[in-house]
C-alpha cells in the first residue's frame, strides 16, 4: 500500500514538471517566434550574372529545381556560406543559388543588359504561359511547354518579349522559364 502511495505521488510530481515545462517551453516559443526576422524586410532584388542552377539545398550535393538564365531578376532573402536562398513571387518553391552567379539588382544596368542584340533565339525551361503583356495581370494567349523554342526580340521587366513565327501578336513569357537555346 505504502509502494502504491509512493508511486502515485511520484506519477503526480512528474506529470506537474512535464506540464510546467511544457508550459515554460510554450511561452519561449511564442516570444522566439515573433524574435524571427520578417522574411518581408530582408528581401533584396538581385540579378544572376549567368546561366545557373537552382537547387533546394546550399550545396552542389542537393537535387537541382531548374534552370535560372543569366540576367534573371530574383528575390534574396538569406543565406547560408557561398550560397544565397531565394524565393518566387509565383509560388514556386523557393531554393539555393551560388553567391557567385548573382549580383545586387541596379535598374539601369539590369536594362542595359536586358537589350538583346537583333533576335535572340531561347528555349522554356519548364512549362509556362505566354501573356498579352509583361506580367501576370496580363491574359494568357497560349501554354508553351518546356523546351519550346521562341524567338526573344525584347526584354521587360524580367520579362521576354517573343515574336511569333505564324504572324500572331507578340506575347510575353516571364524570363525565369526561359534560357539561350543552344545551337
Amino acid at each position: 500500500m505504502i509502494k502504491n502511495i509512493k508511486l502515485l505521488v511520484y506519477v503526480s510530481l512528474v506529470s506537474s514538471i512535464v506540464v510546467s515545462l511544457a508550459a515554460c517551453k510554450n511561452k519561449d516559443q511564442k516570444s522566439g517566434l515573433q524574435a524571427l526576422p520578417d522574411l518581408n524586410e530582408q528581401a533584396r532584388s538581385y540579378m544572376t550574372t549567368e546561366n545557373t542552377k537552382l537547387r533546394t539545398g546550399p550545396g552542389p550535393q542537393f537535387r537541382v529545381l531548374g534552370d535560372i538564365p543569366s540576367n534573371a531578376k530574383i528575390t534574396v532573402v538569406g543565406r547560408d556560406g557561398e550560397w544565397v536562398l531565394i524565393v518566387s513571387k509565383k509560388g514556386n518553391a523557393p531554393g539555393f543559388l551560388e553567391m557567385a552567379s548573382v549580383k545586387p539588382w541596379e535598374a539601369g544596368a539590369a536594362a542595359e543588359a536586358e537589350k538583346p542584340q537583333g533576335e535572340n533565339k531561347y528555349q522554356t525551361v519548364a512549362d509556362t504561359q505566354l501573356r498579352s503583356g509583361p506580367g501576370l495581370q496580363y491574359p494568357v494567349v497560349t501554354e508553351l511547354t518546356k523546351g519550346t523554342k521562341i524567338t526573344v526580340v525584347e526584354q521587360e521587366n524580367g520579362w521576354l518579349k517573343v515574336e511569333s513565327k505564324r504572324g500572331n501578336k507578340p506575347g510575353f513569357v516571364d524570363a525565369s522559364y526561359a534560357r539561350p537555346a543552344e545551337n
